[in-house]
């Protein structure tokens, strides 16, 4: 959390002396907060979430896979077979030359005979 929390303020564009006088904590005590060496209060947890705009859930816990699209990626891609990895990192290797305005030919993965 003590992450989340540091990169939430960041996103905000505060400094933790602007936190500081904005939640009446000490900037001591954000510092510490953010470097994970004082637990948050729930109360506190309340006030930077309405601070930084950010759900209360996902500074505690972090956004759900819907709300991250790498992450759901990593997940779903974990539960792939083989073969369909191959052809997924074939895709993005195509994506990613085109992006670059590079010419590249897909070459599909030969999959054995059922």
């Amino acid at each position: 959390m003590k992450t989340r929390l540091r990169e939430a303020r960041r996103a905000a564009d505060l400094s933790q002396e602007a936190v500081a006088n904005e939640t009446g904590l000490t900037r001591t005590a954000i510092s510490a907060i953010e470097k994970g060496t004082r637990k948050v209060t729930a109360d506190e947890l309340v006030m930077f979430s309405r601070l930084y705009g950010i759900s209360v859930d996902v500074l505690a816990n972090g956004p759900s896979p819907e709300e991250d699209p790498d992450q759901l990626f990593v997940e779903s891609f974990a539960d792939l077979s083989e073969i369909d990895k191959k052809e997924i990192m074939h895709i993005i290797k195509f994506k990613r030359a085109r992006k670059e305005g590079k010419e590249h030919t897909i070459v599909y993965p030969k999959y054995p005979k059922l």
